[in-house]
Protein backbone atom coordinates (compact mmCIF):
# COMPACT_ATOMS: atom_id res chain seq x y z
CA UNK A 1 0.00 0.00 0.00
CA UNK A 2 1.49 3.28 -1.13
CA UNK A 3 1.43 6.37 1.01
CA UNK A 4 -0.70 9.42 0.31
CA UNK A 5 1.94 11.03 -1.85
CA UNK A 6 1.68 8.05 -4.22
CA UNK A 7 -1.99 8.66 -5.01
CA UNK A 8 -2.29 8.90 -8.77
CA UNK A 9 -5.09 9.31 -11.22
CA UNK A 10 -5.69 6.53 -13.70
CA UNK A 11 -4.44 7.04 -17.20
CA UNK A 12 -7.04 6.74 -19.97
CA UNK A 13 -5.86 3.27 -21.09
CA UNK A 14 -5.86 1.89 -17.56
CA UNK A 15 -9.28 3.41 -16.99
CA UNK A 16 -10.67 1.76 -20.12
CA UNK A 17 -9.27 -1.64 -19.15
CA UNK A 18 -10.60 -1.43 -15.62
CA UNK A 19 -13.97 -0.16 -16.82
CA UNK A 20 -14.19 -3.09 -19.25
CA UNK A 21 -13.30 -5.51 -16.50
CA UNK A 22 -15.82 -3.97 -14.11
CA UNK A 23 -18.62 -3.43 -16.62
CA UNK A 24 -20.64 -6.10 -14.89
CA UNK A 25 -21.06 -3.90 -11.86
CA UNK A 26 -23.38 -1.67 -13.86
CA UNK A 27 -24.77 -3.98 -16.58
CA UNK A 28 -25.45 -7.12 -14.52
CA UNK A 29 -23.18 -9.31 -16.62
CA UNK A 30 -20.63 -11.76 -15.33
CA UNK A 31 -17.43 -10.65 -13.62
CA UNK A 32 -14.43 -12.94 -13.94
CA UNK A 33 -11.65 -12.63 -11.36
CA UNK A 34 -8.33 -14.34 -11.95
CA UNK A 35 -6.47 -12.99 -8.94
CA UNK A 36 -6.96 -11.28 -5.61
CA UNK A 37 -5.32 -8.11 -6.93
CA UNK A 38 -8.04 -7.80 -9.58
CA UNK A 39 -10.68 -7.98 -6.86
CA UNK A 40 -8.86 -5.32 -4.81
CA UNK A 41 -8.61 -2.96 -7.79
CA UNK A 42 -12.32 -3.33 -8.55
CA UNK A 43 -13.11 -2.65 -4.89
CA UNK A 44 -10.99 0.53 -5.03
CA UNK A 45 -13.07 1.75 -7.96
CA UNK A 46 -16.57 0.67 -6.98
CA UNK A 47 -16.82 0.10 -3.22
CA UNK A 48 -19.64 2.29 -1.89
CA UNK A 49 -18.16 2.80 1.57
CA UNK A 50 -14.84 3.97 0.11
CA UNK A 51 -16.69 6.47 -2.08
CA UNK A 52 -18.14 8.02 1.09
CA UNK A 53 -14.68 9.02 2.35
CA UNK A 54 -13.46 10.59 -0.91
CA UNK A 55 -15.21 14.00 -0.53
CA UNK A 56 -13.13 14.72 2.57
CA UNK A 57 -10.06 15.15 0.33
CA UNK A 58 -11.90 17.55 -1.97
CA UNK A 59 -13.18 19.45 1.05
CA UNK A 60 -9.65 19.84 2.42
CA UNK A 61 -8.44 21.12 -0.97
CA UNK A 62 -11.25 23.67 -1.11
CA UNK A 63 -10.33 24.91 2.33
CA UNK A 64 -6.73 25.26 1.14
CA UNK A 65 -7.84 27.46 -1.77
CA UNK A 66 -9.74 29.72 0.60
CA UNK A 67 -6.98 30.01 3.20
CA UNK A 68 -4.31 32.67 3.67
CA UNK A 69 -6.57 35.59 2.83
CA UNK A 70 -6.98 38.88 4.62
CA UNK A 71 -10.23 39.39 6.47
CA UNK A 72 -12.89 41.43 4.69
CA UNK A 73 -12.59 45.22 5.06
CA UNK A 74 -15.21 47.14 7.06
CA UNK A 75 -17.15 50.09 5.72
CA UNK A 76 -18.25 52.54 8.41
CA UNK A 77 -20.69 55.39 7.94
CA UNK A 78 -21.50 57.96 10.62
CA UNK A 79 -23.54 61.15 10.68
CA UNK A 80 -24.38 63.63 13.44
CA UNK A 81 -25.92 67.09 13.81
CA UNK A 82 -27.12 69.50 16.53
CA UNK A 83 -30.83 69.34 15.77
CA UNK A 84 -31.63 68.40 19.37
CA UNK A 85 -29.21 71.02 20.71
CA UNK A 86 -28.69 74.60 19.52
CA UNK A 87 -30.01 73.69 16.08
CA UNK A 88 -27.42 75.80 14.29
CA UNK A 89 -27.17 73.21 11.46
CA UNK A 90 -23.81 72.04 12.69
CA UNK A 91 -22.79 68.42 12.08
CA UNK A 92 -20.56 66.11 10.16
CA UNK A 93 -20.70 63.03 7.94
CA UNK A 94 -17.87 60.45 7.89
CA UNK A 95 -17.04 57.51 5.61
CA UNK A 96 -14.28 55.15 6.73
CA UNK A 97 -12.82 51.88 5.46
CA UNK A 98 -11.02 49.72 8.00
CA UNK A 99 -8.76 46.76 7.15
CA UNK A 100 -6.94 44.40 9.51
CA UNK A 101 -3.38 43.38 8.69
CA UNK A 102 -1.49 40.67 10.56
CA UNK A 103 2.04 41.57 11.61
CA UNK A 104 2.74 37.91 12.44
CA UNK A 105 3.09 35.08 9.85
CA UNK A 106 -0.47 33.99 10.64
CA UNK A 107 -1.72 33.82 7.04
CA UNK A 108 1.21 31.78 5.76
CA UNK A 109 0.94 29.42 8.71
CA UNK A 110 -2.77 29.06 8.16
CA UNK A 111 -2.10 28.05 4.56
CA UNK A 112 0.58 25.61 5.72
CA UNK A 113 -1.93 24.02 8.10
CA UNK A 114 -4.44 23.64 5.28
CA UNK A 115 -1.78 21.92 3.14
CA UNK A 116 -1.09 19.50 5.98
CA UNK A 117 -4.81 18.85 6.32
CA UNK A 118 -5.01 17.92 2.64
CA UNK A 119 -2.22 15.39 3.15
CA UNK A 120 -3.99 14.15 6.26
CA UNK A 121 -7.27 13.65 4.37
CA UNK A 122 -5.45 11.78 1.59
CA UNK A 123 -3.70 9.59 4.16
CA UNK A 124 -7.03 8.77 5.81
CA UNK A 125 -8.47 7.80 2.43
CA UNK A 126 -5.50 5.53 1.72
CA UNK A 127 -5.92 3.93 5.14
CA UNK A 128 -9.57 3.17 4.34
CA UNK A 129 -8.43 1.63 1.05
CA UNK A 130 -5.78 -0.41 2.89
CA UNK A 131 -8.37 -1.80 5.31
CA UNK A 132 -10.71 -2.52 2.41
CA UNK A 133 -7.96 -4.41 0.55
CA UNK A 134 -7.34 -6.58 3.63
CA UNK A 135 -11.04 -7.44 3.93
CA UNK A 136 -11.29 -8.22 0.19
CA UNK A 137 -8.21 -10.46 0.39
CA UNK A 138 -9.64 -12.41 3.34
CA UNK A 139 -13.10 -12.66 1.73
CA UNK A 140 -11.67 -14.02 -1.52
CA UNK A 141 -9.85 -16.70 0.45
CA UNK A 142 -13.03 -17.53 2.35
CA UNK A 143 -15.06 -17.87 -0.86
CA UNK A 144 -12.48 -20.11 -2.53
CA UNK A 145 -12.24 -22.20 0.63
CA UNK A 146 -16.01 -22.78 0.63
CA UNK A 147 -15.86 -23.76 -3.05
CA UNK A 148 -13.08 -26.27 -2.42
CA UNK A 149 -14.82 -27.67 0.66
CA UNK A 150 -17.90 -28.27 -1.50
CA UNK A 151 -15.83 -29.87 -4.27
CA UNK A 152 -14.10 -32.15 -1.76
CA UNK A 153 -17.41 -33.27 -0.33
CA UNK A 154 -18.76 -33.96 -3.81
CA UNK A 155 -15.70 -36.09 -4.58
CA UNK A 156 -16.49 -38.24 -1.54
CA UNK A 157 -20.14 -38.44 -2.67
CA UNK A 158 -18.92 -39.72 -6.03
CA UNK A 159 -16.94 -42.46 -4.29
CA UNK A 160 -19.95 -43.37 -2.18
CA UNK A 161 -22.16 -43.40 -5.29
CA UNK A 162 -19.83 -45.96 -6.86
CA UNK A 163 -20.18 -48.12 -3.75
CA UNK A 164 -23.99 -47.84 -3.85
CA UNK A 165 -24.03 -48.75 -7.53
CA UNK A 166 -21.84 -51.77 -6.84
CA UNK A 167 -24.05 -52.90 -3.94
CA UNK A 168 -27.22 -52.58 -6.02
CA UNK A 169 -25.80 -55.02 -8.52
CA UNK A 170 -24.62 -57.37 -5.78
CA UNK A 171 -28.02 -57.34 -4.06
CA UNK A 172 -29.73 -58.32 -7.33
CA UNK A 173 -27.53 -61.43 -7.69
CA UNK A 174 -27.76 -62.17 -3.98
CA UNK A 175 -24.09 -61.58 -3.11
CA UNK A 176 -24.68 -58.54 -0.86
CA UNK A 177 -27.06 -57.62 1.90
CA UNK A 178 -29.82 -55.06 1.44
CA UNK A 179 -28.83 -53.71 4.87
CA UNK A 180 -25.42 -52.84 3.51
CA UNK A 181 -27.08 -51.06 0.60
CA UNK A 182 -29.35 -49.10 2.94
CA UNK A 183 -26.36 -48.11 5.07
CA UNK A 184 -24.43 -46.88 2.04
CA UNK A 185 -27.44 -44.90 0.80
CA UNK A 186 -27.87 -43.31 4.24
CA UNK A 187 -24.21 -42.23 4.21
CA UNK A 188 -24.75 -40.73 0.77
CA UNK A 189 -27.74 -38.70 1.92
CA UNK A 190 -25.78 -37.41 4.92
CA UNK A 191 -22.99 -36.30 2.63
CA UNK A 192 -25.47 -34.53 0.35
CA UNK A 193 -26.90 -32.63 3.33
CA UNK A 194 -23.39 -31.41 4.12
CA UNK A 195 -23.00 -30.27 0.50
CA UNK A 196 -26.23 -28.24 0.78
CA UNK A 197 -24.89 -26.52 3.89
CA UNK A 198 -21.52 -25.81 2.26
CA UNK A 199 -23.24 -24.46 -0.86
CA UNK A 200 -25.24 -22.06 1.33
CA UNK A 201 -22.02 -20.85 2.98
CA UNK A 202 -20.48 -20.39 -0.46
CA UNK A 203 -23.38 -18.19 -1.57
CA UNK A 204 -23.10 -16.07 1.59
CA UNK A 205 -19.38 -15.52 0.98
CA UNK A 206 -20.09 -14.67 -2.67
CA UNK A 207 -22.66 -12.02 -1.72
CA UNK A 208 -20.25 -10.59 0.84
CA UNK A 209 -17.54 -10.27 -1.81
CA UNK A 210 -19.98 -8.72 -4.30
CA UNK A 211 -20.85 -6.06 -1.75
CA UNK A 212 -17.17 -5.21 -1.30
CA UNK A 213 -16.75 -4.99 -5.08
CA UNK A 214 -19.76 -2.72 -5.48
CA UNK A 215 -21.75 -5.39 -7.31
CA UNK A 216 -25.43 -6.24 -7.05
CA UNK A 217 -26.39 -9.51 -5.32
CA UNK A 218 -27.82 -10.91 -8.57
CA UNK A 219 -24.65 -10.26 -10.60
CA UNK A 220 -22.59 -13.29 -11.58
CA UNK A 221 -19.15 -13.57 -10.00
CA UNK A 222 -16.67 -16.22 -11.10
CA UNK A 223 -13.32 -16.89 -9.44
CA UNK A 224 -10.60 -18.61 -11.45
CA UNK A 225 -8.32 -19.14 -8.50
CA UNK A 226 -7.45 -22.05 -6.23
CA UNK A 227 -5.80 -22.26 -2.85
CA UNK A 228 -2.55 -23.87 -3.88
CA UNK A 229 0.35 -24.53 -1.56
CA UNK A 230 3.74 -23.18 -2.68
CA UNK A 231 6.42 -25.77 -3.24
CA UNK A 232 8.85 -23.89 -1.01
CA UNK A 233 8.52 -22.13 2.31
CA UNK A 234 7.83 -18.38 1.99
CA UNK A 235 11.06 -16.45 2.37
CA UNK A 236 10.04 -12.92 1.49
CA UNK A 237 11.62 -10.50 3.92
CA UNK A 238 11.62 -6.71 4.11
CA UNK A 239 13.46 -4.30 6.33
CA UNK A 240 11.52 -2.58 9.07
CA UNK A 241 11.80 0.83 7.39
CA UNK A 242 10.50 -0.59 4.09
CA UNK A 243 7.47 -1.97 5.88
CA UNK A 244 6.79 1.37 7.57
CA UNK A 245 7.03 3.07 4.19
CA UNK A 246 4.28 0.77 2.88
CA UNK A 247 1.96 1.04 5.87
CA UNK A 248 -0.99 3.36 5.34
CA UNK A 249 -1.59 3.76 9.07
CA UNK A 250 1.99 4.89 9.62
CA UNK A 251 1.69 7.41 6.78
CA UNK A 252 -1.46 8.65 8.50
CA UNK A 253 0.41 8.90 11.81
CA UNK A 254 3.14 11.02 10.20
CA UNK A 255 0.52 13.22 8.51
CA UNK A 256 -1.18 13.68 11.89
CA UNK A 257 2.12 14.78 13.47
CA UNK A 258 2.79 17.27 10.68
CA UNK A 259 -0.73 18.65 11.00
CA UNK A 260 -0.34 18.97 14.75
CA UNK A 261 2.94 20.89 14.36
CA UNK A 262 1.32 23.23 11.82
CA UNK A 263 -1.60 23.80 14.22
CA UNK A 264 0.79 24.69 17.05
CA UNK A 265 2.66 27.15 14.83
CA UNK A 266 -0.60 28.76 13.74
CA UNK A 267 -1.78 29.23 17.32
CA UNK A 268 1.57 30.75 18.27
CA UNK A 269 1.24 33.30 15.47
CA UNK A 270 -2.21 34.26 16.81
CA UNK A 271 -0.67 35.52 20.03
CA UNK A 272 0.05 38.83 18.28
CA UNK A 273 -3.26 40.53 17.33
CA UNK A 274 -3.82 42.11 13.94
CA UNK A 275 -3.19 45.79 13.35
CA UNK A 276 -6.17 47.72 12.02
CA UNK A 277 -5.61 50.49 9.45
CA UNK A 278 -8.42 52.86 8.57
CA UNK A 279 -8.83 55.46 5.84
CA UNK A 280 -11.60 58.04 6.29
CA UNK A 281 -13.17 61.12 4.71
CA UNK A 282 -15.17 63.53 6.84
CA UNK A 283 -17.51 66.34 5.75
CA UNK A 284 -18.07 68.90 8.53
CA UNK A 285 -20.43 71.87 9.04
CA UNK A 286 -19.50 74.38 11.78
CA UNK A 287 -21.14 77.60 12.96
CA UNK A 288 -19.06 80.65 13.84
CA UNK A 289 -20.65 83.85 15.24
CA UNK A 290 -18.60 86.11 13.01
CA UNK A 291 -18.62 84.02 9.83
CA UNK A 292 -21.82 82.05 10.16
CA UNK A 293 -22.08 78.47 8.85
CA UNK A 294 -18.85 77.06 7.43
CA UNK A 295 -18.22 73.77 5.62
CA UNK A 296 -15.00 71.79 5.49
CA UNK A 297 -13.78 68.37 4.23
CA UNK A 298 -11.07 66.32 5.91
CA UNK A 299 -9.34 63.04 5.08
CA UNK A 300 -7.09 60.98 7.27
CA UNK A 301 -5.37 57.72 8.08
CA UNK A 302 -5.68 55.85 11.37
CA UNK A 303 -3.91 52.89 12.93
CA UNK A 304 -5.28 50.77 15.75
CA UNK A 305 -2.71 48.69 17.64
CA UNK A 306 -4.17 46.35 20.29
CA UNK A 307 -2.20 45.81 23.47
CA UNK A 308 -2.17 42.06 24.27
CA UNK A 309 -2.33 42.15 28.04
CA UNK A 310 -4.04 38.75 28.02
CA UNK A 311 -3.31 35.86 25.66
CA UNK A 312 -6.81 34.84 24.59
CA UNK A 313 -5.79 31.69 22.69
CA UNK A 314 -3.61 30.22 25.45
CA UNK A 315 -5.97 27.29 26.02
CA UNK A 316 -6.22 26.56 22.29
CA UNK A 317 -2.45 26.66 21.93
CA UNK A 318 -2.05 24.25 24.84
CA UNK A 319 -4.58 21.91 23.27
CA UNK A 320 -2.67 22.01 19.99
CA UNK A 321 0.56 21.25 21.84
CA UNK A 322 -0.94 18.24 23.58
CA UNK A 323 -2.41 17.04 20.29
CA UNK A 324 1.10 17.10 18.86
CA UNK A 325 2.48 15.16 21.84
CA UNK A 326 -0.25 12.51 21.53
CA UNK A 327 0.35 12.18 17.78
CA UNK A 328 4.07 11.64 18.34
CA UNK A 329 3.48 9.00 21.01
CA UNK A 330 0.93 7.21 18.85
CA UNK A 331 3.52 7.08 16.09
CA UNK A 332 6.08 5.58 18.45
CA UNK A 333 3.57 3.02 19.71
CA UNK A 334 2.66 2.15 16.13
CA UNK A 335 6.31 1.53 15.22
CA UNK A 336 6.63 -0.86 18.15
CA UNK A 337 3.38 -2.64 17.25
CA UNK A 338 4.29 -2.99 13.56
CA UNK A 339 7.61 -4.58 14.45
CA UNK A 340 5.84 -7.21 16.57
CA UNK A 341 3.02 -7.72 14.08
CA UNK A 342 5.50 -8.42 11.31
CA UNK A 343 7.46 -10.92 13.42
CA UNK A 344 4.25 -12.73 14.40
CA UNK A 345 2.83 -12.77 10.86
CA UNK A 346 6.08 -13.99 9.33
CA UNK A 347 6.46 -16.77 11.90
CA UNK A 348 2.78 -17.73 11.54
CA UNK A 349 3.07 -17.95 7.75
CA UNK A 350 6.11 -20.21 7.89
CA UNK A 351 4.62 -22.47 10.57
CA UNK A 352 1.28 -22.78 8.77
CA UNK A 353 3.10 -23.66 5.53
CA UNK A 354 4.90 -26.55 7.26
CA UNK A 355 1.64 -27.85 8.75
CA UNK A 356 -0.18 -27.60 5.42
CA UNK A 357 2.70 -29.29 3.63
CA UNK A 358 2.57 -32.22 6.02
CA UNK A 359 -1.25 -32.49 6.04
CA UNK A 360 -1.53 -32.46 2.24
CA UNK A 361 1.46 -34.71 1.62
CA UNK A 362 2.17 -38.31 2.51
CA UNK A 363 -0.65 -38.65 5.08
CA UNK A 364 -3.29 -37.72 2.50
CA UNK A 365 -1.80 -40.08 -0.05
CA UNK A 366 -1.89 -42.92 2.50
CA UNK A 367 -5.57 -42.20 3.24
CA UNK A 368 -6.41 -42.27 -0.49
CA UNK A 369 -4.50 -45.51 -1.00
CA UNK A 370 -6.12 -47.02 2.10
CA UNK A 371 -9.62 -46.36 0.75
CA UNK A 372 -8.73 -47.75 -2.67
CA UNK A 373 -7.38 -50.93 -1.04
CA UNK A 374 -10.50 -51.43 1.07
CA UNK A 375 -12.77 -50.85 -1.95
CA UNK A 376 -10.86 -53.45 -3.91
CA UNK A 377 -10.95 -55.89 -1.00
CA UNK A 378 -14.71 -55.35 -0.54
CA UNK A 379 -15.42 -56.12 -4.19
CA UNK A 380 -13.54 -59.38 -3.72
CA UNK A 381 -15.46 -60.16 -0.53
CA UNK A 382 -12.39 -59.88 1.71
CA UNK A 383 -13.70 -57.12 4.02
CA UNK A 384 -16.92 -55.58 5.29
CA UNK A 385 -18.76 -52.47 4.20
CA UNK A 386 -18.21 -50.97 7.64
CA UNK A 387 -14.44 -51.03 7.13
CA UNK A 388 -14.85 -49.39 3.71
CA UNK A 389 -16.97 -46.67 5.24
CA UNK A 390 -14.41 -46.10 7.98
CA UNK A 391 -11.68 -45.75 5.36
CA UNK A 392 -13.97 -43.35 3.50
CA UNK A 393 -14.50 -41.28 6.67
CA UNK A 394 -10.76 -41.24 7.32
CA UNK A 395 -10.10 -39.95 3.81
CA UNK A 396 -12.78 -37.26 4.18
CA UNK A 397 -11.38 -36.19 7.55
CA UNK A 398 -7.83 -36.06 6.18
CA UNK A 399 -8.92 -34.11 3.09
CA UNK A 400 -10.76 -31.64 5.27
CA UNK A 401 -7.75 -31.33 7.57
CA UNK A 402 -5.45 -30.75 4.58
CA UNK A 403 -7.82 -28.14 3.12
CA UNK A 404 -8.19 -26.33 6.44
CA UNK A 405 -4.41 -26.30 6.84
CA UNK A 406 -4.03 -24.78 3.37
CA UNK A 407 -6.78 -22.24 4.09
CA UNK A 408 -5.04 -21.32 7.35
CA UNK A 409 -1.78 -20.84 5.44
CA UNK A 410 -3.43 -18.46 2.98
CA UNK A 411 -5.11 -16.54 5.81
CA UNK A 412 -1.80 -16.12 7.64
CA UNK A 413 -0.19 -15.13 4.35
CA UNK A 414 -2.96 -12.55 3.84
CA UNK A 415 -2.26 -11.26 7.35
CA UNK A 416 1.44 -10.95 6.48
CA UNK A 417 0.48 -9.09 3.34
CA UNK A 418 -1.67 -6.70 5.36
CA UNK A 419 1.14 -6.07 7.84
CA UNK A 420 3.53 -5.35 4.97
CA UNK A 421 1.00 -3.14 3.14
CA UNK A 422 1.65 -5.17 -0.02
CA UNK A 423 -1.42 -4.12 -2.03
CA UNK A 424 -1.99 -2.48 -5.43
CA UNK A 425 -1.83 1.30 -5.59
CA UNK A 426 -5.27 2.93 -5.25
CA UNK A 427 -6.25 4.69 -8.45
CA UNK A 428 -8.88 7.18 -7.37
CA UNK A 429 -10.70 8.63 -10.36
CA UNK A 430 -12.18 12.13 -9.94
CA UNK A 431 -15.87 12.54 -10.58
Amino acid sequence: MKTSKDLIYSKPIALILLSTLCMATTTGKEVLLRSTNEAIRIAFLHNRDLRVTEPSVEQAKRRLLLSGRLSNPKLELSSKDDSIGNDQQQGNFEVAIRQSFPISPRLSRERELRKRQVSLAEAELVKHAWRLAAVVDETVIGLIAEKERTEGQRAIIKINTEIVSFLQKQVVIGEASSLDLSQAELVGRTLKQTVIKLTSNEKKESIKLKQLLGMEPDDELTLEKKLELPAEEPKKHLSFEEILGRRADYALALATINTAYAAVNLEKSKRIPDVEVSVFIERERSFFPTEGLSRNTMAGLGVSIPIPFHQKNADVMEQARFDRIKAERKSQALRFRVRNEYAQALRGTRDSWRLAKEASGEILQLAEQNLADFQSAYRQGQTSLLQVQRAQEQLLAQKNAALEAIVNFHLTKARLREVMGDYPTPEFIPN
